[in-house]
């Protein structure tokens, strides 16, 4: 039997992909092997013949086989396979996933229309607020909005989950219990246990934020563009006259409801978008102080 050419780099190989480009290896369990739930992907076999991969996520693993083609002949060749198997993963990816910005609007009205949506974006008290459903294609604008956030890299880490209807009853639970966790020596059932509880049920829509930062990048980068996202969506919920604030308590952001939102260790929860309708029929009016003190201008 011939030796496998690519056995003399082979570990080298693999230790490099594993610990600097965790991503790529992620990439081909993705879009390669087609794995959708994949979280975290180690390559544990290369030989000429193609790469194996372990794959892990959802309280589920398995193996896949991700072969050469043609197989190798030369460890020269090893490096340029494994970018053509990274570019073709994430085409594969990005054919599906990726979204085009709608043609540009230009007119002499539109400055003026989004300074006045951004100034007329106010945060509501769940007392504020009223039961009413909200339909799903407002919360869909929502996110769209969300989405086109900018970020360093375009590493997009904003991640959301939705709780609308009966599915509140999830939340009312999970906030119930970090609740309880947070205050150790109250008794089960105590007013600020049910507050938690029944707060849920005040707004119609509760949207958890995440931030699946990436590896290479600043947190703090990520979590600007997290921010960003959610102005966004703020943004267009006030456009579409829905009143709705972030909130980010302890008991909002607690390790025990990150877990039942279904954000892995890897996902930060960063707190809820909760969004309703106005229960006051007067939009309330903002104010700031002037620019005056905040700014310094260099011209010459």
């Amino acid at each position: 039997m011939m030796p496998d050419p690519i056995a003399p780099i082979a570990a080298a190989a693999i230790e490099h992909m594993n610990s600097d480009h965790a991503d790529a290896v992620l990439a081909y369990a993705r879009g390669l092997a087609g794995i959708a739930w994949a979280k975290q992907a180690l390559i544990t076999r290369l030989e000429a013949g193609g790469i194996e991969i372990q794959v892990s996520g959802d309280e589920r693993t398995t193996s896949v086989l991700i072969p050469f083609e043609p197989p190798l002949t030369h460890p020269e060749q090893l490096r340029p396979a494994l970018i053509a198997l990274a570019q073709k993963a994430r085409h594969h990816l990005e054919a599906g996933a990726q979204v085009e910005a709608p043609v540009p609007i230009r007119n002499a009205e539109l400055p003026h229309l989004l300074l006045n949506a951004i100034a007329n974006r106010r945060s509501f008290a769940l007392q504020d607020l009223t039961a009413e459903p909200i339909a799903r294609e407002a919360v869909t604008l929502m996110l769209e909005a969300a989405n086109w956030a900018p970020s360093h890299g375009q590493t997009e880490p904003w991640r959301f989950v939705v709780y609308s209807g009966a599915a509140r009853q999830i939340l009312s639970e999970a906030f119930g219990t970090a609740f309880r966790l947070l205050n150790p020596n109250l008794p089960a059932g105590s007013p600020g246990e049910e507050g938690q509880r029944n707060r849920v049920w005040q707004a119609s829509v509760w949207i958890a934020i995440g931030m699946q930062a990436h590896p290479k990048r600043p947190e703090w980068e990520e979590l600007i563009a997290v921010g960003c996202a959610v102005q966004n969506m703020h943004l267009m919920a006030s456009a579409l006259g829905l009143a709705g604030k972030w909130t980010s308590g302890a008991c909002a952001t607690h390790p025990h409801v990150a877990e039942v939102v279904g954000f892995t260790p890897g996902t930060r929860l960063l707190g809820f978008f909760y969004v309703g309708h106005p229960a006051a029929h007067e939009w309330p009016r903002g104010r700031r102080r002037s620019l005056v003190n905040k700014v310094v201008w260099h011209e010459e």
